[in-house]
């Protein structure tokens, strides 16, 4: 992508609030329909991140480097700035010791390591990090060394993998780490945004009417899988990764054609901002709207406007700060 690509800014920006509502999501129907979309969110990011690492082996495998030490780098201080958060969090419900018990249990790391699982001081969603580590080192090997052809065998088999692993957890309920890791969850995804590229030149003689309906037909049918289920089996990982392949290849066809500006300016700058930090924002206006005299009822309905909010101006805010200290630092 040497030119900005603003559709795909825009639709990064609208995959980090889908996040929010996993977390934080509205009662009711709707609510249900609007987490189960924003659980594709990740999926968008992953397929951005294949696509960015096509290229001759040399120089793509240097980017990748260049990649994998700046998500290393973000995680790691994502990851202490958690641990201080959830530290004072739980002192202040008095549950240090249960805070203490989670770090000194080995069983922690062997979670974080192999599942990316950092539930137990709030950083549940930094799985997606670790997993994007792994997949940029399977990347950098399999580009450096001129195994391109592997990504291509690895595409149908993880793709089958993580809509088994869907409709497994989305069947019987069983924990979500089975969905969402490095094989099942961003492999996959990276895949496809890798063979995007390396069919861009088909892709661009594709009509943009084309292209148009039938993202939109698989929007519809990834939304409408999220409302039913046959037989009891949740088949709405299809879809969803049907809905984010077209949106990804649409985006790449028509790469001017976003809907609002700002919007797309926000998801350029600060959807990895929003994406990191969303949850302390909810749990801080959790903490300060459960101590006014407001029902139950209210907050489920007030708490994840105020929660988008809350994380887009703290993102907008940590953005501007971190332009500055950069331009401050290279003056």
């Amino acid at each position: 992508m040497n030119k900005r690509n603003h559709f795909l800014d825009f639709w990064k920006f609208i995959a980090a609030i889908g996040v929010i509502l996993v977390h934080i999501p509205f009662p009711g129907p709707i609510g249900k329909i609007l987490e189960a979309a924003g659980n594709g969110g990740v999926c968008l990011f992953a397929v951005i991140s294949g696509y960015a690492c096509f290229g001759e082996s040399k120089e793509a495998s240097e980017k990748i480097i260049k990649r994998l030490k700046r998500v290393t780098a973000i995680t790691a201080v994502t990851l202490i700035i958690y641990v201080i958060f959830s530290f004072f969090l739980m002192s202040s419900i008095g549950q240090s010791e249960l805070w203490i018990r989670g770090f000194s249990d080995p069983r922690s790391y062997l979670r974080m390591i192999v599942l990316g699982d950092f539930e137990f001081f709030y950083a549940a969603f930094l799985w997606y990090m670790v997993a994007l580590i792994y997949c940029y080192i399977i990347f950098y090997f399999l580009i450096r060394y001129n195994k391109t052809k592997i990504i291509y065998i690895l595409l149908p088999v993880t793709i089958l993998l993580r809509i088994a692993a869907g409709i497994y957890t989305g069947t019987t309920g069983a924990s979500w780490h089975i969905q969402n890791n490095f094989l099942a969850g961003v492999l996959p995804m990276m895949c496809i945004g890798y063979a995007v590229a390396g069919h861009k030149a088909k892709i661009e003689k594709l009509s943009k009417e084309f292209l148009t309906t039938i993202t939109l037909l698989s929007a519809v049918l990834m939304l409408t899988s999220f409302s039913f289920t046959i037989n009891g089996l949740d088949l709405s990982q299809p879809f969803t990764i049907l809905f984010i392949t077209f949106l990804f290849i649409t985006g790449i066809r028509m790469p001017e054609s976003y809907i609002i500006k700002p919007i797309a300016y926000l998801g350029q700058k600060d959807s990895l901002y929003i994406y990191l930090f969303h949850v302390i924002v909810i749990l801080v206006l959790r903490s300060i709207i459960n101590s006014f005299p407001i029902s139950a009822d209210t907050i489920r309905i007030i708490l994840p406007i105020l929660s988008i909010i809350g994380s887009v101006l703290f993102a907008r805010l940590l953005s501007v700060t971190v332009s500055r200290v950069k331009k401050t630092v290279r003056d």
